[in-house]
């Protein structure tokens, strides 16, 4: 891995490095597009107008194709063209694509969730790869706390995200009850609002250091970040099992929401208890940066996966309050320690020059699983019970698991094999 990150510009030698300014710049930033008005009511915006869960599913597998698609492409921007131009991207088609949230027929839909995906990608592993630039100026010389210190700032960027979530969701419930379209105007004005503190994050400091005459080669960059995958088990495991745990997570917030309203929960309720759980993700990801210096990655991944299958198990009882103890506990702590700690593992491993897209191969993997889960998901739901789409989904992780495991043990033996 290049020590570039660690080896501040000489320009900035010269006087104190104001990287806490950054940091606050950048934290500013991530508060403010997490002010998600629309997560906790979307699904029932849409249901209210007539579409059935299996069409949601079809218009979020819609977000995660356009994802995928425009994952690698966004993650070569990122790297040759500048990681803060592509995050002032992602606001910019954030917007765009809740403006044409505000029309709820099906191609107005569909341009939305669309663009939605394609904002998502740029925001993709540019944002992780400013951080972790910015925590090699943190601490300057001290390359082995590199992967420590950038845990802590990650989880301190995930809490101050959590705060934002909650007040978000919660307005959202709230908003909704007074317009329904309301929580969408607001989610617009904010993504245009969180431009602004990436305004004072230095280009010098957020875009990769090319020399003038340097022509961006993107295929190469490609073939690069790819071998740099395919030649580390280590990186293929955290890709792969990061995608398919996180894609469960979300599918499972997500049509969680259509359950409570079906049980009879207003819009504000809803808000309530995705809040909670908000709280509940808060608090684990406090905890994750003093559990992966105790733990090695693989024990407290291997317990992330045995969390988020207890968890679902949990919510298979025909009890609430056994249900919501499943997803407010077990299944939280998962998915709130699972993505700090691969994140973390993540950009120790990777590139620099290719950083980007290396990361963005692990939010394109995730986007891969949701196509695929996303519209099952609400296809298994428009003719079966919420215990039984939840039971499939435990032996479809259970053995995707299984099989991420088996495949990084083969490459290890394989590369060994050729040393």
């Amino acid at each position: 891995m290049s020590d570039s990150i660690l080896e501040p510009p000489v320009s900035l030698i010269q006087e104190p490095i104001p990287w806490r300014r950054w940091l606050i710049a950048f934290f500013s930033h991530n508060s403010i597009m997490r002010l998600m008005f629309t997560s906790a009511i979307w699904v029932i915006y849409l249901s209210s107008h007539g579409y059935s869960p299996f069409v949601i599913g079809l218009l979020e597998m819609t977000f995660h194709i356009a994802k995928f698609v425009a994952e690698v492409p966004s993650g070569i921007f990122a790297d040759l063209l500048g990681r803060r131009k592509s995050l002032i991207v992602y606001c910019l088609l954030g917007a765009l694509e809740t403006v044409f949230f505000l029309q709820p027929t099906l191609p107005f839909l569909f341009i939305s969730f669309a663009l939605s995906g394609i904002s998502y990608a740029f925001l993709g592993g540019a944002n992780e790869a400013i951080l972790w630039t910015l925590t090699g100026y943190a601490a300057p010389g001290d390359p082995q706390q590199q992967g420590i210190r950038y845990s802590k700032l990650f989880s301190w960027m995930l809490m101050v995200s959590i705060v934002s979530e909650i007040i978000g969701t919660t307005s959202g419930g709230y908003l909704g009850n007074i317009m329904q379209t309301l929580p969408f105007v607001c989610r617009a004005i904010v993504c245009l609002l969180a431009i602004i503190p990436l305004l004072f994050l230095p280009a010098a400091v957020t875009d990769p250091q090319q020399k003038q005459h340097e022509r961006p080669h993107p295929i190469l960059h490609f073939q690069k970040g790819l071998a740099a995958v395919w030649h580390s088990p280590r990186l293929l495991g955290l890709i792969l099992i990061s995608g398919l745990s996180e894609s469960c997570g979300t599918t499972i917030y997500f049509f969680v929401q259509l359950q409570f309203h079906e049980l009879g929960f207003a819009l504000s309720s809803i808000g309530i208890i995705m809040s909670v759980s908000s709280l509940s993700q808060f608090g684990f990801t406090a905890l994750a940066p003093y559990l992966m210096r105790r733990l090695s990655a693989r024990v407290l991944i291997s317990a992330c996966i045995v969390f988020q299958l207890v968890g679902l198990l949990l919510m298979i009882v025909p009890n609430a309050i056994v249900s919501l103890l499943g997803f407010l506990t077990f299944f939280q702590a998962a998915t709130a320690i699972l993505y700090p700690t691969v994140s973390t593992r993540l950009n120790e491993g990777s590139p620099e020059a290719q950083r980007a897209m290396v990361l963005s191969f692990e939010t394109g993997m995730f986007s891969l699983a949701m196509i695929i889960l996303f519209p099952l998901f609400g296809l298994g739901l428009s003719s079966a019970s919420y215990s039984i789409v939840y039971s499939w989904t435990i032996v479809a992780l259970a053995i995707g698991s299984l099989m991420t495991y088996l495949l990084f043990r083969l490459r290890t033996v394989q590369l060994g094999k050729q040393l």
